[in-house]
């Protein structure tokens, strides 16, 4: 009894440690890191119980209820912990054995350092349940007899992880579509078969996706009374067939027929559509006011087949540049909205340890980690090659290779064509890469440990037959 709460406490300390790890950057930026006025938004629609537009309050409430009205500190050391917990789950039921978590640790050590896994956990902003919302997915369909109270916690984050951003909902539902697809092509369907896979672990997985956005259209009913989980949806795709040049041509082909109220401003409209409320869209009466049009609009373009043809060209090359795109760059002084935001709702430390930080002082430099990062996925991607090509690596790490491209694939897929290609985006979830090739050393290194343990055995019972079988 005595050896089992000692190793308990061996796995807790192990967990806590990875999760101080993975907040490295903000240790060495002196405080949590903050994206332009979003984090200052986020912070009031907790605060405030807002529920804007274009964004749901969730993650506004996880802040509220983290930082305790006292320190922003505790919402970086809680998206630390749950990263480190989920990523612990990877290497506890994938890899096992008796050297996982020594694994583990230098896995979360490595992604810390050289990739942008540190920045997103560092940061105040809800863009490390994107890459949570996908691993999470993973273990509910890929990984075996995970015991009662594990699925319960992994269900719930699930759940959670899912009403922090509008996105995740959208993303995770076409990843869920691409592996059911995978039950249509023969070799994909073998390797189903050969790690267990069947219909209803992806069926529990969409339920709870379902759930996600079941749950946060209640909160915001308790908020507004109305029952929605995401909106601005059709606000933010006008905007950015805007900016592929599709709703210019449009506008000029249909203003004559149609009585849009976007055509008075068919000739002047500007690519940072969707933030310039001195143009069309302010001018209009903002988000509200224009999503039910915008919505009509957009519908009418993607069924007629001429102008469906040149959002699906512009599409594929949105997508491939966002694919490239994952360096970090979003970092620079904090705006006035988040200065105001932290003055008015925490303690006078906070705005110290802000008005100190690095990234206010311009000092914060991530040159050395984007380099090192294109390192990583330039190896990743040989790696990928090689075990795709070659049949003889293990089914489960063939098959979850292909799970994280295509998580990767749809991410770039979604935010580009919906928003627009953006750094950000793909920043988030470029560092799932290294985590398959991991897994995979961890485990066949405990594998031929396990070997030459049993060949040792055989040996000292029964040398003579090993050295007959030898020679």
């Amino acid at each position: 009894m005595k050896r089992y709460y000692i190793r308990v406490l061996i796995h807790v300390l192990s967990i806590l440690a990875a999760a101080v790890t993975l907040c490295f950057l903000a240790f060495y930026n002196r405080y949590p890191l903050v994206f332009n006025n979003d984090s200052g938004v986020y912070i009031e629609n907790g605060m405030y119980g807002i529920v804007a537009a274009d964004r749901p309050i969730l993650y506004g409430l996880f802040i509220l209820a983290l930082s305790f009205c006292n320190s922003l500190w505790g919402v970086v050391l809680a998206q630390g912990l749950i990263t480190a917990l989920v990523l612990y789950y990877y290497f506890r039921y994938f890899v096992g054995g008796a050297s996982y978590l020594t694994w583990y640790y230098v896995f979360v050590l490595l992604i810390s350092l050289v990739t942008s896994a540190s920045f997103e956990v560092s940061w105040l902003m809800p863009d490390i349940f994107t890459p949570l919302c996908l691993l999470l997915m993973g273990l509910l369909m890929f990984s075996g007899n995970m015991k009662t109270r594990d699925l319960v916690i992994v269900s719930l984050l699930m759940i959670f992880s899912i009403g922090t951003h509008n996105s995740h909902m959208y993303i995770c539902f076409c990843v869920c579509a691409v592996i059911m697809c995978g039950f249509l092509i023969p070799s994909i369907k073998r390797m189903y078969t050969e790690i267990g896979f069947r219909y209803k672990r992806l069926l529990y997985t969409v339920l709870l996706i379902i759930g996600g956005v079941a749950g946060t259209g209640g909160i915001h009913y308790l908020f507004t009374g109305q029952f929605e989980s995401s909106r601005g949806g059709s606000v933010f795709f006008m905007s950015n067939l805007i900016e592929m040049g599709v709703v210019d041509i449009y506008l000029d082909e249909n203003c004559a027929t149609k009585e849009y109220r976007i055509c008075a401003y068919k000739d002047s409209l500007p690519n940072n559509f969707l933030w310039n409320y001195e143009g069309p869209i302010g001018k209009l009466g903002g988000w509200t006011e224009n999503e039910k049009e915008f919505g009509e609009l957009v519908k009418d373009i993607v069924q007629k087949p001429r102008y469906a043809k040149m959002v699906l060209g512009q599409s594929v090359i949105y997508t491939l540049k966002q694919l490239c795109n994952y360096d970090i760059v979003d970092i620079s002084p904090p705006g006035d909205r988040i200065k105001n935001a932290i003055e008015l709702n925490y303690p006078l430390s906070e705005t110290e340890g802000l008005e100190n930080a690095r990234e206010n002082n311009n000092t914060l430099k991530t040159g050395f980690i984007n380099f090192a990062q294109n390192i990583v996925v330039g190896w990743c991607l040989y790696c990928y090659t090689v075990m795709l090509w070659r049949r003889r690596y293990p089914s489960k790490y063939r098959l979850f290779i292909l799970f994280i491209l295509i998580c990767l694939l749809v991410n770039a897929a979604i935010c580009s064509i919906f928003s627009g290609v953006f750094p950000r985006y793909q920043t988030r979830v470029i560092w799932l890469l290294p985590l398959p090739l991991f897994m995979y050393a961890a485990e066949s290194r405990w594998y031929r440990f396990r070997l030459s343990l049993k060949l040792i055995k055989q040996i000292l019972l029964n040398p003579r037959k090993i050295w007959n079988s030898q020679f």
